[in-house]
C-alpha cells in the first residue's frame, strides 16, 4: 500500500485594523444551511490568554481553522483571515513568497471572510458569498481562469454564490446557495466529477445531467489519490475520482468520473475526503470510514483496506470528523480523538506510533472544532484558542518554530 508523499478584489492594501467540521446533531435539523458545514470554532474549559486583536489590544478569538498540505489558514475575530506555514507559491496570501511563515500572517486583503479552506498549496475563502483563492495555481485550482500563482486573494470566476468551500491536492470544490456543487482545477483522476479528465480553470458543475444537489462537498488531499465526496440534503453520500484503494466507497476499485453513491443504506450528515480514504458521520454521531488503511486511518482496529463504509471502532459518538492525508480526527463532547499515520505526531497523543483506533489527544483541552491537514492537525478550544500538532517543517503549526509536535502547541498571536 502506497502512502501519499508529504510534500474581485482590486484593493490589496493591508489595513492595520484588519487582522478547517460540523456538529452533526445540530446539522440533522439544519441540513438546509450548508454554510454551517465549514469548520467553525467559537472558542477550553481551561481559559488561555490569546493574542490581542489587530484593533489595538482587544483579546480576540479564533473562529475557524483549515489545515492544508504544509500550511494552515484561519479566521480570527471579525472575519479577518490569517495563514502560516509553507509559502513558496504564495499560499499564505500575505503578498510574498517568503518560503516559511511560522506564525500567523495577515492575508493581504481588506476583505472579511465567513470561512476559509486550505488545499495542497493553496487557500480559498468566502466573503459575502463570493469565492477568492490564493497560492499555487499550476492546475488552475484558484479558479481565476489562469495558471499563474497568486500571493494575494483573487476572485474566482463564474459569479457563483458559495456557502462552503474545500481545498484539495490540486483542485477546489464548493457548494452554492442553489445546492449545486462546483469544482475546478486538476482533474487527472476525475476528481472534479464532471464526466471527463480535462482540467477546468473556473467552477464547473459537478454531476452535470445527474442534477444532484449537495449540502456540502469535500476535496481530498493526497499525492497518490485524488478524489472528492459530498453529502446531499437527504443525507446520501456520493464520491468521485480516483478509487485505487476503495476511497470512493462504491464497493470496487474502479475510477468514477461522475458522482457515484457510496454503497450501503447508511444516511450521513457529513463526509470528509482525506488522502487515500474517506470518512463520514451519521446524524447520530456514528463514524464510518473506507478506502486505504495502511496506517490505521480508517480506525477499524486493523490495517486492511475497506471498499465500503465500515464502523470506526470504540463505539464513540462524535460531533465532528475530519480526514487528513493518512490520519483521521474527530471530536466527542469536546474531547479530540485521532487515529492513523503518526510519524510526525499528527495524532497528538504524545508519541509517533500509528494508531488503528481512536485515541484521545494529549493535553486535556476541550475543543470546539478540529481540522486535519496532510501531516498535521489543528483545533480551536472552547475559549477560542488555536492549537496545532504534528509536522512542522514549514511552520504550519504556527508556534514560531519548525519543530514537530506530538502534543497540541498553542498557535502564536496574532
Amino acid at each position: 500500500m502506497r502512502r501519499p508523499d508529504s510534500r474581485r478584489q482590486d484593493d490589496l492594501a493591508v489595513l492595520p485594523f484588519l487582522c478547517k467540521r460540523v456538529n452533526v446533531r445540530t446539522l440533522a435539523s439544519i441540513m438546509c444551511l450548508p454554510a454551517l458545514l465549514v469548520v467553525a470554532g467559537c472558542g477550553g474549559r481551561y481559559p488561555v490568554t490569546v493574542g490581542t486583536g489587530p484593533g489595538g489590544g482587544t483579546p480576540g478569538r479564533w473562529q475557524q481553522l483549515a489545515a492544508g498540505r504544509e500550511q494552515t489558514c484561519g479566521i480570527f475575530s471579525q472575519g479577518v483571515a490569517y495563514c502560516w506555514g509553507s509559502n513558496d507559491s504564495g499560499e499564505v496570501g500575505d503578498g510574498t513568497t517568503t518560503a516559511t511563515r511560522s506564525t500567523p500572517q495577515l492575508v493581504a486583503t481588506s476583505l472579511t471572510f465567513q470561512s476559509v479552506a486550505a488545499g495542497g498549496s493553496h487557500g480559498c475563502g468566502i466573503s459575502s458569498g463570493a469565492a477568492f483563492c490564493w497560492g499555487n495555481n499550476v492546475h488552475s485550482q484558484l479558479g481565476d481562469g489562469t495558471t499563474s500563482d497568486r500571493s494575494v486573494p483573487v476572485s474566482v470566476n463564474g459569479g457563483v454564490v458559495f456557502t462552503q468551500l474545500s481545498g484539495g491536492a490540486g483542485h477546489s470544490c464548493g457548494t452554492a446557495t442553489t445546492g449545486s456543487a462546483y469544482c475546478w482545477g486538476d482533474n487527472s483522476a476525475g476528481e472534479l466529477g464532471v464526466g471527463d479528465v480535462a482540467r477546468r480553470a473556473q467552477p464547473t458543475l459537478v454531476g452535470g445531467f445527474l442534477a444532484l444537489t449537495f449540502a456540502s462537498v469535500s476535496a481530498g488531499d493526497g499525492a497518490a489519490s485524488y478524489h472528492s465526496c459530498g453529502v446531499t440534503p437527504s443525507h446520501a453520500a456520493y464520491c468521485w475520482g480516483d478509487n485505487a484503494v476503495g476511497e470512493l466507497g462504491t464497493g470496487d476499485t474502479v475510477r468514477h468520473l461522475l458522482p457515484v453513491a457510496v454503497t450501503g443504506s447508511l444516511q450521513f450528515a457529513s463526509v470528509s475526503a482525506g488522502g487515500p480514504h474517506s470518512c463520514a458521520l451519521t446524524a447520530a454521531g456514528a463514524a464510518y470510514c473506507w478506502g486505504g488503511n495502511a496506517y490505521g486511518e480508517l480506525g477499524v482496529g486493523d490495517t486492511t483496506q475497506r471498499l465500503a463504509p465500515t464502523a470506526v471502532s470504540g463505539g464513540l459518538s462524535f460531533d465532528s470528523l475530519t480526514a487528513g492525508g493518512a490520519h483521521t480526527c474527530a471530536l466527542s463532547s469536546g474531547v479530540a480523538y485521532c487515529w492513523g499515520y503518526n510519524a510526525f505526531g499528527q495524532l497528538g497523543v504524545g508519541d509517533t506510533l500509528p494508531r488503528t483506533s481512536p485515541t484521545a489527544v494529549a493535553g486535556g483541552l476541550t475543543f470546539q472544532s478540529i481540522a486535519a491537514g496532510f501531516d498535521h492537525t489543528c483545533g480551536i478550544t472552547t475559549a477560542g484558542t488555536a492549537y496545532c500538532w504534528g509536522h512542522n517543517l514549514q511552520g504550519q503549526l504556527g508556534d514560531n518554530t519548525t519543530s514537530n509536535r506530538t502534543q497540541p502547541a498553542a498557535v502564536q498571536g496574532p
